[in-house]
């Protein structure tokens, strides 16, 4: 009798755990078969360009921009369509858009102050809107990088504007992708880091900048 019930004990342990490896069995196989979430690509900012020498310190102010500039998304248009800015779902920048032209900016001008670096010395500001900084495609298979930047040249003490500009970017894109649109977007930062800078520096040399900037 006691070998009877043994035996029986034996085979229903022996049916519950084989119940459990065909469940886990199942588990493991539905989870083989689910999606797995892509990778999230990550862009940086592009590296400096030479050095601008600027005739007189110059205050950086804050940049002003649309949300989506405020973001690290990667964004996107599609003009010929709707047009409305989009954001790819699976690529990121490492850094805003308003952080990454303050960073070239920064990085390319012996002379352009920081907020919070000695104020007290710059007598004129630097005031740029970001306008756009977008993966812009004309076409499902044509695109390109597009910067819109507005800036100018203001006297600190008066609020008076000296010199004011608009400034429009575009570098083709070499791939209809994330990585085509982002390293687009790269290199017309550095074009337009360049083109600013230079228009800086010809703005501080003209007589009235100059005499109220440098003193």
């Amino acid at each position: 009798m006691n070998s009877l019930s043994h035996n029986g004990d034996t085979n229903s342990t022996m049916r519950h755990r084989t119940g459990i490896g065909i469940a886990s069995a199942l588990i493991l196989g539905l989870a083989a078969c689910a999606p797995t979430p892509r990778d999230i690509q990550l862009f940086a900012a592009p590296p400096a360009v030479p050095a601008k020498v600027l005739t007189a310190p110059i205050l950086l102010a804050p940049i002003d921009a649309a949300p989506t500039y405020l973001s690290k998304d990667i964004s996107y248009r599609l003009h010929y369509e709707t047009d409305r800015t989009q954001s790819y779902s699976d690529s990121r920048w490492t850094e805003p858009p308003i952080a990454q032209l303050a960073r070239s900016l920064h990085a390319t001008s012996n002379n352009l102050l920081a907020l919070n670096e000695q104020r007290q010395t710059a007598h004129c500001a630097l005031n740029i809107e970001l306008l756009g900084y977008d993966h812009v495609f004309s076409s499902a298979q044509q695109s390109h990088g597009e910067i819109h930047l507005r800036y100018a040249l203001t006297h600190l003490r008066s609020h008076r504007k000296l010199k004011h500009g608009e400034l429009r970017v575009e570098i083709p894109a070499v791939s209809a992708d994330a990585r085509g649109g982002a390293t687009a977007l790269q290199h017309a930062n550095q074009d337009a880091t360049a083109q600013l800078l230079d228009w800086l520096h010809a703005s501080l040399n003209e007589a009235e900048s100059s005499k109220l900037c440098a003193r």
